[in-house]
């Protein structure tokens, strides 16, 4: 088995795929905060959805502390969006 199949066979686990997500999220989510548009907005919205999902997946995890660390991680992240004013680059 190659390194690269050893890699892939470890980040596709449902705790790295939700990781990965809230990871996403949190780099949709500063580039909305640095140029607060509609658009990137939207874009941390999508992202924000899609990181929802993988955190439901974990679910029932057998790693339970890693499974809570990651909803709490996403929960910060959607204080951070939800901070976000498209307003003021309106102005």
């Amino acid at each position: 088995m190659s390194k690269r199949d050893f890699s892939s066979m470890q980040t596709n686990t449902p705790e790295s795929q939700a990781n990965n997500a809230v990871d996403r999220l949190h780099q949709s989510i500063t580039q909305a905060v640095s140029h607060p548009t509609e658009e990137l907005v939207d874009q941390a919205q999508n992202s924000l959805i899609h990181a929802e999902h993988a955190v439901q997946a974990l679910q029932g995890s057998e790693n339970g502390l890693a499974a809570e660390q990651t909803e709490a991680w996403l929960a910060e992240e959607k204080s951070r969006l939800a901070a976000v004013n498209v307003s003021e680059a309106n102005d």
